[in-house]
Order: C-alpha cells, then sequence, then structure tokens
C-alpha cells in the first residue's frame, strides 16, 4: 500500500494482491472529510461483518460493518491500525496502516 498526502486528500493506492484483497484500487479521501484520528486501541471499536472483501490470519481489507457504522479497513495489524472518523463520505471510517508522519500531517491539517 502507499499513502499519498496532497493539499486536499489523502491517496490510498493498493498493491496488486492489496488490490484484489480489498477489490478496490485505490481510495481518497477528502481532508475535510476527515474529523478524527485516533489508534485503533482507542477508538472503542467493534468489527462486526464484513461484507465484502478479505479476512485471514489478522489480515483486513475490504468493507465491513463495526459498531460505529460502515467501514473500509486495509491493515495487516489491526491493532496497530489508524482509524479515521469521517463525515460526508462513503464509510463513517476508515481503518489504516499509517506511518507516524502521515498521522500527524493529518491531526495537524484537521485542527486547522
Amino acid at each position: 500500500m502507499k499513502v499519498e498526502l496532497t493539499e486536499d486528500k489523502l491517496i490510498i493506492k493498493f498493491d496488486p494482491l492489496e488490490e484484489i484483497a480489498a477489490i478496490k484500487r485505490e481510495l481518497e479521501i477528502p481532508i475535510s472529510s476527515i474529523v478524527d484520528i485516533k489508534p485503533f486501541k482507542e477508538a472503542g471499536i467493534e468489527i462486526d461483518l464484513r461484507v465484502g472483501g478479505t479476512s485471514l490470519f489478522g489480515i483486513d481489507y475490504g468493507v465491513f460493518v463495526t459498531s460505529k457504522g460502515g467501514a473500509f479497513i486495509a491493515t495487516k495489524h489491526l491493532d496497530k491500525s489508524t482509524v479515521l472518523f469521517l463525515k460526508d463520505f462513503d464509510y463513517n471510517l476508515v481503518i489504516l496502516d499509517l506511518d507516524e508522519k502521515t498521522v500527524e500531517e493529518l491531526k495537524k491539517r484537521i485542527l486547522d
């Protein structure tokens, strides 16, 4: 997975195997849609049901129903992932493996 942060979007481009697992090639999230960011362990989310995608051995890719609504998940380490809480977007949540630099930059942008 490659993550690109532009002036107004977070763009996630999936590698070929991830694309098959997630049933999606790319995900573009407007920065204006991100209302909060938390580590998964602190977000209080339970994953209830996989709607489309893959969930094997702790690797989760695709669309899921969670205790906070619909979510797109793309992570190899759910307990180490980051949750983006969204408004005016296709999903209520997006859960990803993001590096600390990207998380800090996103936090800075949504607080401005």
